[in-house]
């Protein structure tokens, strides 16, 4: 462990508190579909302090973690990054993100849009002086802001849509403090007023919408309630620096009104509807991260059925799509959840490895194979992007399908290996497919190369395989030359001339002649390292095994092959008892959540099993997943069969079951009822067993 890091825990709790507080207030499942905007000023701090009912403020819990004697300041921000282990939370760097744009709120009350003038306030608000957290040490809270970026596109559209601009499209004096200066330019008053300059433009255009940022932040300067904007929305509209980041900004939120008077969150968690496609046939698919539901009801009668152990849910009581529903905007919102598919002529499907079958995606991503469904108003776009980008390999579908929507076209085996040429083909018809464009790249990666042992190190690379170097986005030069991007592997300079709109090619790294050991690759203040080597350890099998039994606790040697770990059952074992040879009972898992649960025993008994209360410290561990839980059941001697009803219908598990005996008299009718009520709850043999012999029992009851 690092030194200090032991007192970093402790010094951290009120700033982790408020992580989790800003990623709810920010960035939970509500926000799908609405772009994001993590605006917090003073007032907006102090309101969602006392919402929350936290003790300690914003400024104050992120003063806690900046150490303000070390060269690193915010070293201690960095090492949660570092040990952030739930890829499905926000990287702990909110709080800190946030005080960043409480700075350039200050900065913009005061007029000044400078960058000394930003770090003034950066500085004497965590500092409590000018001149201690300089532009110096702010190179780092560029990558934390990368890195949020890149964890809300992971989610698609379910955390809500980006606004954090790419490096390259930030004015090259707020290369740095851009990322704040973004986020603090609309605030929740602005966000109300955009309905109605939206509804006025769609207006005057005779319907025509969506209009560029352009046009909006042109139309806002003329509109005659423009004064009602916030004054740091007026300065960043009037600013030439700042004006092209609201406009974009503007942008997203065009391109995403519904016609709304308002833009609102939802309320309840929303869930994206998409097209599943399967057996020659399209049907609705609904993914719902986080949630525990087996089942939710929504309006019109349609209803969420949860497929096995997976996020994915069926959908019951929608139409199935056609060339009407998949251009038609659909939204249904439930008690606790709501469902929402923007209209779209396109449909991108890809492979669904949790369900092993296609779904739609919103964008493409390169180096994945598609079947693309194109409406008509499409269909030009799309052969004219196939045409110039896509791989070698593809065909379009002769004939009429009869799964296929009247008058769409039908291409796959598509496949993009380049997403430069991806990107141009995209940019040069625009209309339909440009919301489909690849994600945003905010940093430089390495991408697949031939990894040795993933076990051993993420980035360990066999010589002779290493991977590509693929470059940030950058923006596009407008007509500009743009300038070159100096690259640094280990030392040697390499020099790339983006093209013309600014994206630059992946660069390959195998054919430079690498030795094994250490490589660092230099890109735009972007440090990547890998390693190279000639092959992995082959592993040896041991001797003896290393425990730790249950019963002693302490380490010891045993002949291999021997167990000496004990806990759930969670396969079974053949012709094991139900308890082990030193006497201890064992413990078969039930999934919570069952309207019923009980045990049926091989010698004619049956037990209802109450399920215990969650335990009050699992809410401490985060917010909920998907993942279903479990709790612990001791298991009868003899074993029998775990029968838990759900959604109405018994289904049987088994627990190292016998051969079932007859019941005593006393308790036969019971245990006859119980089997006989479950009896399709398995197909397994064994369970079958158990039912004949129900039935046998029961029809001598009734002679």
């Amino acid at each position: 462990m690092r030194k200090g890091v032991g007192l970093q825990v402790m010094d951290s709790a009120h700033y982790l508190e408020w992580q989790i507080v800003l990623e709810e207030t920010f960035f939970n499942l509500d926000w799908a579909g609405q772009p994001v905007i993590l605006y917090v000023d003073d007032d907006e701090a102090v309101a969602i302090q006392n919402e929350w009912g936290l003790e300690t403020s914003l400024i104050e819990a992120v003063r806690q973690v900046v150490r303000l004697n070390s060269a690193k300041p915010y070293w201690v921000v960095e090492e949660l990054i570092r040990a952030h282990g739930r890829q499905d939370a926000a990287p702990p760097v909110l709080p800190l993100l946030a005080c960043a744009v409480i700075a350039a709120t200050r900065m913009a009350n005061d007029g000044v849009r400078r960058a000394t003038n930003y770090h003034y306030h950066f500085s004497t608000m965590l500092a409590g002086q000018a001149g201690i957290l300089t532009s110096a040490h702010y190179e780092v809270l560029v990558g934390m802001w990368e890195a949020l970026a890149e964890w809300q596109l992971s989610w698609g559209t379910s955390r809500g849509l980006c606004t954090i601009p790419m490096r390259g499209y930030l004015p090259v004096n707020q290369s740095r403090i851009g990322y704040a200066l973004s986020q603090a330019v609309l605030r929740d008053s602005d966000r109300q007023l955009l309905p109605r300059l939206f509804e006025t433009l769609r207006q005057r255009g005779n319907g025509a919408w969506p209009q560029p940022g352009s046009v909006v932040a042109s139309a806002a300067l003329l509109w005659d309630q423009y004064d009602r904007f916030s004054r740091d929305f007026r300065l960043a509209v009037e600013d030439e620096a700042t004006r092209p980041v609201v406009e974009r900004l503007l942008d997203q939120f065009a391109s995403t009104w519904d016609g709304s008077p308002a833009l609102d969150r939802n309320g309840v968690p929303t869930a994206d509807l998409t097209v599943r496609f399967e057996n020659r046939e399209l049907t609705w698919l609904v993914r719902v991260p986080r949630q525990d539901a087996d089942r939710y009801d929504l309006p019109d009668g349609v209803r969420l059925h949860r497929i096995a152990n997976t996020e994915y849910y069926e959908v019951r009581g929608l139409p199935a799509p056609d060339g009407g529903s998949l251009r038609t905007d659909i939204c249904l919102v439930g008690e606790t959840l709501a469902l929402r598919r923007p209209p779209s002529p396109l449909v991108l499907l890809t492979e669904n490895e949790a369900l092993d079958c296609l779904s739609s995606v919103d964008r493409i991503a390169p180096n994945s194979d598609y079947m693309i469904l194109a409406a008509p108003e499409a269909a030009r776009d799309v052969e004219a992007v196939l045409n110039r980008a896509a791989a070698p390999g593809r065909a379009k579908a002769a004939g009429r399908l009869a799964w296929v929507p009247a008058g769409w076209t039908l291409h796959h085996g598509v496949r993009f290996d380049d997403a430069m040429t991806l990107r141009q083909a995209i940019r040069g018809v625009r209309g339909h497919l440009l919301a489909a464009a690849p994600a945003p790249r905010f940093r430089s990666t390495l991408e697949g190369g031939l990894r040795l042992a993933p076990e051993l190190g993420r980035h360990l690379y066999l010589v002779g395989g290493e991977p590509e170097l693929v470059v940030a986005d950058r923006r596009p030069s407008d007509g500009a030359r743009e300038t070159e991007v100096e690259i640094l592997l280990d030392r040697a300079r390499l020099v790339l001339a983006p093209a013309d709109d600014g994206w630059v090619a992946p660069v390959p790294l195998h054919d430079r002649g690498l030795p094994t050991g250490r490589h660092v690759v230099t890109v735009e203040d972007a440090e990547l390292m890998f390693d190279t080597a000639e092959g992995a350890p082959d592993v040896v099998e041991p001797a003896n095994v290393v425990g730790f039994p249950a019963a002693n606790g302490y380490p010891m040697v045993v002949a291999a092959g021997k167990p000496v770990l004990r806990g759930a059952v969670l396969t079974e074992v053949q012709g094991s008892t139900a308890r082990q040879a030193d006497g201890s009972p064992d413990i078969a898992l039930c999934r919570r959540g069952a309207q019923e649960t009980r045990f049926v025993s091989a010698d004619g008994r049956v037990w209802q099993i109450g399920e215990p209360a969650v335990p009050a410290w699992w809410s401490r561990l985060g917010p909920s997943s998907s993942v279903p839980t479990w709790f612990e059941v001791t298991v009868p001697v003899g074993g029998g069969w775990i029968l838990q009803l759900r959604e109405d219908v018994w289904r049987a598990e088994p627990v190292q079951p016998a051969e079932p005996e007859v019941p005593a008299p006393s308790g036969k009718r019971i245990w006859v009822q119980t089997v006989l009520g479950a009896a399709d709850g398995s197909k397994d043999p064994r369970w079958q067993s158990y039912v004949r012999l129900a039935e046998a029992l029961d029809g001598e009851t009734t002679k």
